[in-house]
């Protein structure tokens, strides 16, 4: 190749990279102009529960039906006993939705044009497509189930502010809290959200959450709000370590500071050890 034709390639190479460039980075402008900022940390306003404004267990006035309302009564009287009625989390099992968004520890927003991730410290990330798909034909179930989205420009200035949800998909157990308030075992949850900046207030951020499930009368709306943190530190947090609940069969006990096997309830019967080598008095 003479010199003048490889100064010709190489000149067109760089014009070709100068326009992708440009071209990629006014595509990323347009973006940032489009889609809302809700970078940073985001903490919950109000307390571990799945409605923040109202106590936990019966505080919460869940409008459920009479069977699950039993079921709830079970786990608070479970719990007042030393054991962990339906809340499976002492386990490890994941939150699942909708608890996931009670927001135990901060989490954070990736928002992308065809999908909006949700990160936790303590749970598996939320995925929410945002890119027109249907719902599986063969969905696979998981805690947090499965998300379609849709950007919304309220106000038609050209900038999206608000991300509607619905999840649907989920696998059990799940409970909207720690006191054990359930949701179907059948679990043909559905929730719809909408997640929207305060218009007063840029820090803070709101999730307007309906829960329509069959332990329930009727369909449960609840707002959640999160406050930011711009200049985030993220720390680990695994659930298994140091993790003293130990749950054989139907039965929870804990493990001593000495490294025991401890009851957890009064007069509570110890596991079958009929596959262990019994000691002989």
């Amino acid at each position: 190749m003479t010199c003048r034709r490889l100064i010709g390639s190489i000149t067109f190479s760089v014009t070709l990279l100068a326009l992708l460039t440009s071209a990629t980075s006014g595509a990323r402008a347009e973006d940032d102009v489009k889609y809302p900022d809700w970078g940073g940390q985001w903490f919950r306003t109000g307390g571990v529960q799945f409605d923040p404004t109202k106590p936990l267990g019966r505080g919460q006035q869940a409008p459920l039906t009479p069977e699950y309302q039993a079921k709830l009564d079970a786990s608070i009287a479970d719990i007042a006993a030393g054991g962990q009625g339906l809340n499976e989390h002492t386990s490890c099992l994941p939150h699942g939705m909708p608890r996931m968004m009670n927001a135990v520890y901060p989490m954070e927003f990736v928002v992308q044009p065809k999908i909006t991730y949700i990160l936790f410290e303590e749970n598996l990330p939320r995925h929410i497509y945002t890119d027109r798909r249907d719902w599986p034909a063969e969905p696979e179930p998981s805690f947090a189930g499965y998300s379609i989205g849709h950007w919304v420009d309220e106000d038609g200035k050209g900038r999206f502010n608000l991300l509607e949800i619905e999840t649907r998909y989920m696998k059990g157990p799940r409970t909207f809290e720690g006191s054990g308030l359930p949701l179907h075992e059948d679990n043909e949850t559905v929730i719809k959200e909408r997640i929207f900046l305060d218009k007063e207030k840029p820090d803070l951020l709101h999730d307007e959450m309906t829960v329509m499930d069959h332990a329930l009368t009727r369909p449960w709306t609840v707002t959640k709000s999160y406050r930011r943190e711009r200049n985030a530190v993220w720390l680990p947090n695994e659930c298994a370590e140091d993790n003293r609940h130990v749950i054989i069969g139907k039965e929870h006990y804990f493990i001593s500071a000495d490294g025991l096997l401890m009851p957890a309830k009064k007069d509570q019967p110890p596991p079958d050890l009929r596959y262990f080598r019994q000691s002989k008095k």
